[in-house]
């Protein structure tokens, strides 16, 4: 008990150094003497593990925090400079950055480096441009598309991209963009071993810190996918097309093509429904990648990496579905999914792309080969400001391999893999911008109770995984 209460002391303290006396939340708009000098945004958010499973497998010591600062300049004729700076570290020295073999874990994916020392980076700094009918982006930061974006917890990750989109009428979207270069955030190292279990298809196919590679720091496409030695590629290359113009309804299509390495497409329609003061949430997806000149051939990586790609060919295929209720004002949600994936091979998930819907938070086995997955999820505004959501998701056995720290780096799927999620989120009125979750995740592994036959050492791969996360933006 004394433990937990020095763990939720660490998050309170961390998150306090930045509120200072802010009165609230929102930019703050910079004006003098009636001219206006754009806006600024910041946001300071620690992240603190409560209790885990001390069996080398569960996460079970981090304290972490980032702060961010954001500057957005006024528009002229259309045109805006904006830029993102972030700061990430260890909270107070905190965390245990060398557990003992077996017993403990530390939660690598809340730093930028393997000692949690203090590190910052200039993830954004791009020249937009925004009319009723053209946009384009030019520059650093993110890149909203579906195989380029995916849940971050501190520091996301950011890429080197141009692209420029048009709406010739009502409804239609077109967009063609070039991604070249990528930085892997924080949580990159999540999206590489715990979620990901060296499998390289969770978000990043190389692990970020691995000599040659590393995070916060941009790096050319071909060796964030197949290493550090690979050669230089031209990038990714992202054309789209949409249509919002049918009631209540929006389909998607996209198109990624990697440069000797792939081609992804992704197809999604989402409608919302309303239904007697209700909406009615639908949703179908699909996904399909294949290799594209070499493929992965010649990917660098340990024996889990080679069993995935290392022949070079990508034949994947994901299917899902999606259905769901929102009830009146948003009080209520009710949602069940559905993913099937097929193939001779597993997705190559390597820009951070995360579209399946029966991803949660610690599990995206959609993207291995041959899933079958469902999910539910459920929340409720229990007062204003006070939400609870609970989801609950299995993923059964895949044909993938991964690795499991301390016992193999070559695993073959033993179990059903699932996932049970229960998250409490905190808005209070009073202090506008402030944001307090907490969430237990237990879940399991596809690779639990495997058995490596050289050592005799039986995989342990579950949590019961309790975490606290406050924010403050202004």
């Amino acid at each position: 008990m004394t433990m937990l209460l020095r763990q939720i002391g660490i998050a309170a303290m961390g998150l306090s150094v930045g509120l200072g006396s802010s009165a609230g939340a929102g930019a703050y708009e910079l004006k003098f003497q009636g001219n206006d000098y754009g806006e600024l945004k910041g946001r300071i958010r620690a992240m603190s593990i409560l209790t885990a499973k001390d069996n080398g497998w569960d996460p079970s010591s981090g304290n972490a925090y980032a702060a961010m600062l954001s500057y957005k300049s006024p528009s002229w004729n259309g045109f805006r400079f904006n830029t993102a700076a972030y700061l990430n570290g260890d909270i107070f020295g905190s965390t245990d950055f060398d557990p003992k073999v077996g017993d403990g874990r530390t939660a690598r994916g809340m730093f930028l480096n393997d000692t949690g020392a203090q590190k910052g980076q200039l993830t954004n700094v791009n020249l937009t441009f925004g009319n009723k009918q053209l946009y384009a982006f030019g520059g650093r930061g993110q890149v909203d598309t579906p195989l380029t974006i995916n849940t971050y917890n501190l520091v996301p990750n950011a890429y080197t991209a141009l692209r420029a989109g048009a709406k010739p009428i009502e409804g239609l979207d077109i967009s063609l963009g070039q991604i070249t270069q990528m930085s892997f955030g924080t949580r990159a190292m999540t999206d590489w071993g715990f979620i990901g279990e060296a499998t390289g298809t969770a978000g990043v196919a190389q692990a970020p810190n691995q000599s040659g590679l590393g995070q916060a720091e941009f790096f050319n496409l071909g060796q964030i996918a197949l290493g550090p030695r690979a050669e230089n590629i031209s990038g990714l290359t992202v054309a789209s097309i949409s249509y919002a113009g049918l009631p209540h309804t929006k389909l998607a299509l996209w198109n990624y093509y990697t440069q000797d390495i792939s081609n992804s497409v992704y197809f999604d329609v989402d409608a919302k429904i309303p239904l007697n003061k209700m909406k009615l949430d639908l949703g179908a997806q699909y996904l399909r990648q294949d290799d594209v000149g070499d493929g992965t051939k010649g990917i660098q990586g340990g024996p889990s990496i080679q069993a995935n790609f290392g022949d070079g060919n990508l034949d994947y295929n994901l299917f899902g579905l999606k259905a769901g209720l929102i009830g009146p004002k948003k009080k209520w949600t009710a949602h069940a999914m559905w993913n099937q994936s097929d193939g001779d091979t597993a997705f190559f998930n390597a820009f951070g792309g995360d579209p399946a819907y029966t991803s949660s938070i610690f599990s995206r086995n959609a993207y291995r080969q041959n899933v079958n997955a469902w999910g539910l999820r459920a929340s409720y505004e229990i007062i204003p400001g006070l939400r609870f959501m609970a989801a609950y998701f299995d993923y059964g056995k895949s044909e993938t391999i991964g690795g499991v720290p301390n016992v193999t780096p070559a695993a073959v799927p033993t179990s059903n893999a699932e996932e049970l999620d229960l998250v409490l989120t905190y808005k209070p009125k009073q202090v506008k911008g402030l944001t307090i979750r907490t969430f237990y995740v237990n879940r399991t592994s596809e690779y639990d109770g495997f058995v490596n036959p050289r050592t005799g050492n039986k995989a342990d791969a579950t949590m019961s995984h309790w975490r606290l996360i406050a924010t403050y933006s202004f």
